[in-house]
């Protein structure tokens, strides 16, 4: 899953971590590492029952 998508589907950063149950904290090293570690995508697609999966490959650094 890629930081973009879940920004999408809950409009704002505050929603986002509000609904997730993370740290206001967790959104903003995301962005500046550039993707979500795969450990957090997991615990991500519990949370959501499957709504966003985890995805290996979108847990790596942006080549931009």
């Amino acid at each position: 899953m890629r930081i973009e998508e879940l920004y999408a589907h809950y409009g704002t950063w505050t929603a986002l971590a509000h609904a997730l149950g993370i740290g206001m904290n967790s959104h903003q090293y995301w962005r500046k590492i550039g993707y979500i570690p795969y450990p957090t995508q997991l615990v991500i697609e519990k949370k959501t029952k499957g709504q966003f999966k985890a995805k290996e490959e979108d847990a790596k650094p942006n080549k931009e």
